[in-house]
C-alpha cells in the first residue's frame, strides 16, 4: 500500500520528537533522523573512518561510540565543521530512510495508516523537504527551547544559542511549511494539537485520494 509522506520539522527543542510521538501512538510510523543518525554513526564502519579523519580519533570513546561532547565543542559556532558532519551523514541517512520507507510500504500495513511520518531538525537544510507531500513545522519560544534543551543534551545557554542560529530562521520554515505548531502551552496542548492535525491529514487524504 502506497502511503503520504509527512515532514515534520522545527529547531532544535521545538517538540518534534514529542509531537511525532503522539503520532506514533497512534499507529503512525515515524522515522526519526535524528535518532537513525546516532545509530548509524555508531554502526557504519565507514562513517566511523570518515569522522575519525576529519575530526580526529577521539570522535569516538574507548567503547567506540560517538563522543557527543567532543564533537558538540568542535561544531561549537563553526559551521563549516558542522555542513563536513553534515555531508558525511546525509548520503546514508537519505539511503536508509528509502530502505525503511519501502519496508514500511511494502508490510502489512493497516489501511487506516495512510501516511508516513519523517522527523528531522535539517528536512530544508539537507533538501528531504521536496520528498514531503505535506510539511509541519513546530516552533517555540527562546526560552523554552533552551531549558528543553539543557534537560536533554547537557549543553550552556550560548552553545545552544550558537546552534540554533545555524539552522534555517523559522521565518523560511513557516513559509514553505503546510501546517504551524506553536508550542507554547503544555505537553497536553502538543497531545491535543496532535490528534487534531491526525485527523485532518486523514481527512485531506480521503478527500482527494492521494496516494505515494
Amino acid at each position: 500500500m502506497k502511503c503520504v509522506l509527512i515532514g515534520v520539522t522545527g529547531k532544535m527543542g521545538s517538540g518534534k520528537s514529542l509531537f511525532s510521538y503522539h503520532l506514533k501512538k497512534k499507529g503512525i510510523p515515524v522515522y526519526s533522523s535524528d535518532e537513525r543518525c546516532r545509530i548509524l554513526m555508531n554502526k557504519m564502519s565507514l562513517i566511523k573512518k570518515k569522522i575519525i579523519k576529519f575530526f580526529g580519533k577521539n570522535s569516538y570513546t574507548k567503547e567506540k561510540k560517538i563522543n557527543k561532547f567532543f564533537l558538540s565543542k568542535i561544531l561549537f559556532n563553526n559551521y563549516d565543521a558542522l555542513k563536513l558532519l553534515s555531508s558525511i551523514i546525509h548520503p546514508w541517512i537519505k539511503i536508509d530512510f528509502k530502505k525503511w520507507m519501502i519496508a514500511i510500504v511494502n508490510s502489512n500495513i493497516d489501511k487506516k495508516r495512510f501516511y508516513l511520518i519523517k522527523e528531522s531538525a535539517l528536512l530544508f537544510e539537507s533538501g528531504s523537504y521536496k520528498d514531503c507531500d505535506m510539511i509541519i513545522n513546530l516552533s517555540s519560544p527562546l526560552k523554552n527551547k533552551i531549558e528543553r534543551i539543557i534537560k536533554r543534551d547537557n549543553l550552556n545557554e550560548i552553545e545552544i544559542i550558537n546552534r540554533l542560529k545555524n539552522q534555517i530562521s523559522n521565518k523560511m520554515r513557516e513559509k514553505a511549511s503546510d501546517i504551524l505548531v506553536n508550542n507554547n502551552c503544555s505537553r497536553q496542548y502538543l497531545e491535543e494539537k496532535s490528534h487534531v492535525i491526525h485527523e485532518k491529514i486523514i481527512k485531506k487524504i480521503e478527500k482527494y485520494g492521494k496516494r505515494r
